[in-house]
């Protein structure tokens, strides 16, 4: 039976990409996933950099350092900011440019990252900059979209975008304690803006942001009542009448389940910087982390689209578990171990050393094991990857 570290594949995913683009600090864009949203370079070249910037960590090889400087560079141009507002994340007919927040997170991130491992401190000055031009809605504790062009759109209503932006904020740290003080308030309006179900699951949208959105809408305002209705009675003996309506509410169900791991890696990062706040130890938080490691968890992530093709839980829960569980090392540890195995045995392709097996978007889905590169080295070595030659 093969076995392989997860530090040595990373290593050997990160080669084969380097050696792919060679020049520049464009690295090739995909189309978010299932979404099909024609992307620029910038998405995928923060989440290199930061992959890049383990691989430099690891293993000395300054063509990794190297690489990390082109992209900063890239960042930090024109072409992937050309207003001097917003980075320009993607171009398709009834979107905004900026992606959301979540776009602006992704480059803050790997900006602040850059800094890290250059020691220039323009790269975070520059991810400061953009994070400040974001209007920040102190009745509500969210950030309005700001599109690549200055114009002020209005408050991302999805709470994985709220909340990764506040974890992006965070790792700008006490250098810029205006933002700092956002993110604080971020956290304390969590109670009124995060929808935790009865399992513990984190629901997709903001509803109290969303109810103010539909106040004109009477066919919205139902559907908002039903499905707290609904997704909170366990055996679903509540009736939901209307074949519409219903339908609606299950694809939320759907990709609240998807995105779960998504939003509790964003938490793990803002624990991280803020591990004083109160939240951590509040009644709504707890119920949060206990669901990943159920099997109910487990089993309705098992077919869901925007899981393991998509958002990948086996890098995502890991960390999270790392950062914010108490259990042991060894159970940690074999933890870990399933949930990774499980993400390469489904996506990734000895062959190719990519991430394109089962999965709508090859380039981006590969870029995303970045995520895993948060953890700790010692751990990364401990973590052994069986027959990911054989698939």
């Amino acid at each position: 039976m093969n076995e392989t570290s997860l530090h040595q594949l990373l290593i050997k995913s990160s080669k084969i990409v380097l050696e792919k683009e060679p020049f520049g600090g464009c690295m090739s864009p995909g189309h978010n996933g299932l979404y099909n949203d024609p992307e620029t370079p910038v998405r995928n070249s923060g989440h290199w950099l930061i992959t890049f910037s383990k691989c430099y960590e690891l293993t000395g090889d300054i063509k990794y350092k190297n690489k990390v400087l082109e992209i900063a560079e890239y960042l930090s141009s024109k072409k992937a900011r050309p207003y001097g507002f917003s980075f320009y994340h993607r171009e398709k007919k009834g979107k905004d440019r900026c992606n959301g927040l979540m776009g602006q997170a992704w480059t803050i991130e790997s900006l602040v990252k850059a800094t890290e491992v250059l020691g220039d401190e323009k790269y975070r000055k520059l991810a400061a900059e953009v994070f400040n031009q974001h209007p920040f809605n102190h009745e509500y504790g969210l950030w309005h979209r700001l599109e690549v062009d200055g114009k002020v759109l209005s408050m991302d209503e999805t709470f994985n975008h709220q909340l990764w932006f506040a974890a992006a904020g965070s790792l700008l740290g006490e250098k810029y304690p205006g933002i700092m003080d956002k993110v604080n308030f971020f956290m304390e309006k969590l109670d009124k803006n995060l929808i935790i179900l009865n399992n513990g699951l984190i629901h997709h949208h903001i509803e109290t942001l969303r109810q103010s959105l539909a106040a004109n809408n009477k066919n919205d305002t139902l559907l908002l009542k039903l499905s707290k209705l609904r997704y909170n009675s366990i055996l679903q003996k509540i009736p939901v009448f209307g074949m519409d309506i219903n339908s609606r509410i299950q694809k939320q169900l759907i990709k609240s389940i998807g995105y779960h791991s998504f939003n509790m890696y964003a938490f793990a990062l803002l624990y991280q910087n803020i591990p004083g706040n109160k939240f951590w130890d509040s009644k709504k938080f707890k119920p949060t982390l206990n669901y990943m490691l159920t099997d109910e968890y487990i089993k309705k992530l098992e077919d869901n689209k925007y899981g393991y093709p998509y958002n990948p839980p086996g890098f995502e829960v890991p960390f999270a578990l790392f950062v914010l569980s108490e259990m042991n090392k060894s159970e940690y540890i074999k933890l870990a171990n399933w949930w990774t195995n499980k993400q390469f045995n489904k996506c990734y392709n000895g062959k190719t050393g990519l991430m394109d097996r089962n999965t709508y978007d090859p380039l981006t889905h590969t870029a995303r094991i970045y995520e895993i590169s948060r953890l700790p080295n010692h751990i990364l070595k401990q973590i052994e990857i069986k027959d990911y030659n054989e698939n």
